[in-house]
């Protein structure tokens, strides 16, 4: 990913609040999406700023969730085969599922 268009901004007019600090990110997207995206914007009533930190929210917790949930399987299927080596050194051995 092309970093060269992210930069800190910094507002020395704008009043101190408890809100985060924004970063602004340049990237590019196919024009039907953009435009498609903008509609939609519009019919909820929504600026395009907020929906591209909607987009950016969801999309970060839908990643999130894929990337928790291969961890956990990939820690389950490590537990598994322990699991199986265990039982094999006890002579017992795991039942097929067929």
């Amino acid at each position: 990913m092309e970093t060269s268009g992210i930069y800190a901004t910094t507002t020395t007019d704008m009043p101190q609040t408890n809100s985060p600090e924004m970063i602004k990110i340049n990237f590019s997207v196919p024009a039907p999406l953009y435009e498609e995206a903008l509609a939609l914007a519009k019919l909820e009533g929504w600026k395009p700023a907020e929906l591209h930190r909607m987009f950016w929210e969801k999309g970060f917790a839908a990643h999130a969730e894929g990337v928790n949930k291969r961890l956990v399987n990939k820690k389950l299927r490590k537990k598994l085969a322990q699991l199986g080596s265990d039982l094999s050194e006890l002579g017992i051995e795991p039942e097929d599922d067929d």
